[in-house]
């Protein structure tokens, strides 16, 4: 017999006649008419070579053919039971998943601290691995699943995407505290004569400060370019270069190194980082709970 020309909910209708003893009272468990359930019973009989069940009495009784199938079936539908019922049975608390995150190095001075200290919190069992987005194709990596959640600004967004928004930026200057023009106001002629050290993620970003400043007729002279921002502090606050960065990572190392913000003398828009996740997830409890936790941490973010 072929299983793929069989329907399954026959199986299930079955096992409630067998348990039941009655097709009325099969129709009620199984919120079906009771001539549902008769026109069940009556392809089966033709599918199975076997009455199945018979009438006696105010009853069904069952054939000693349908009494040898009640045990395999009972445990056949208990498997699937329990297949279903695990997919909804995830415990935060008692997980010990890995997950895995992608998003580019300035997100994890701002994230990590945050997510680890929830996470003993609330999955002390689980584990991250934050994925190098210069080694992995995100649009693949969140379909195939080799990465869970993606927190950024991609330049294309596919259809079986889903997301929310984490938080909105913007860009602002940085400057070594020691230099003594440090807290005077930035002007634009004083902002491309400074030397510049400038972060170039990938060949299609970071382009928008020296587009805007060829709109105004100026570019700026750029000494350093490195690939990742914990780089580019550690130059600024030697003191030659300035450099414009995010806002918000600008105001966790200016807590923790030698660099003052100041304002930047050219409009710049600011933009939203959001998450990203697969549809093939998006009914995963698993990921739904990373993501809820993720959601605590980027609220509990210093505002903009």
């Amino acid at each position: 017999m072929n299983l793929s020309g069989v329907d399954l909910n026959l199986l299930v209708v079955l096992h409630a006649v067998l348990q039941e003893r009655s097709a009325t009272k099969a129709a009620t468990r199984l919120r079906l008419t009771q001539p549902a359930v008769s026109n069940a019973l009556a392809r089966l009989r033709v599918l199975l070579g076997d009455p199945l069940v018979v009438r006696s009495g105010r009853g069904l009784t069952p054939t000693p053919a349908a009494l040898a199938i009640q045990p395999r079936l009972d445990a056949a539908l208990q498997l699937v039971e329990g297949i279903v019922r695990d997919l909804d049975d995830f415990d935060l608390k008692t997980t010990t998943r890995q997950w895995v995150i992608a998003f580019a190095d300035l997100y994890g001075p701002l994230v990590l601290p945050g997510l680890d200290r929830l996470l003993q919190q609330r999955a002390p069992g689980s584990a991250i691995r934050v994925a190098p987005l210069d080694r992995i194709s995100v649009v693949d990596a969140l379909a195939t699943g080799e990465i869970d959640l993606y927190l950024g600004i991609p330049t294309t967004i596919p259809s079986a995407w889903h997301s929310e928004p984490a938080f909105v930026d913007d860009m602002v200057g940085v400057m070594s505290a020691h230099r003594p023009d440090a807290g005077i106001g930035m002007t634009l002629e004083r902002f491309v004569d400074l030397p510049h050290a400038h972060v170039q993620i990938s060949p299609g970003r970071g382009r928008e400060v020296d587009d805007a400043l060829g709109r105004l007729g100026h570019a700026r002279r750029i000494c350093f370019t490195v690939s990742h921002y914990s780089s580019l502090f550690p130059i600024v606050e030697n003191g030659r270069c300035i450099a414009v960065v995010p806002r918000r990572l600008a105001r966790h190392h200016a807590q923790r190194s030698a660099i003052t913000l100041f304002e930047l003398p050219l409009p710049l828009p600011s933009y939203e980082v959001r998450l990203f996740w697969h549809e093939r997830v998006d009914n995963d409890p698993g990921i739904a709970a990373l993501r809820a936790v993720l959601r605590d941490v980027l609220d509990a973010l210093p505002p903009d």
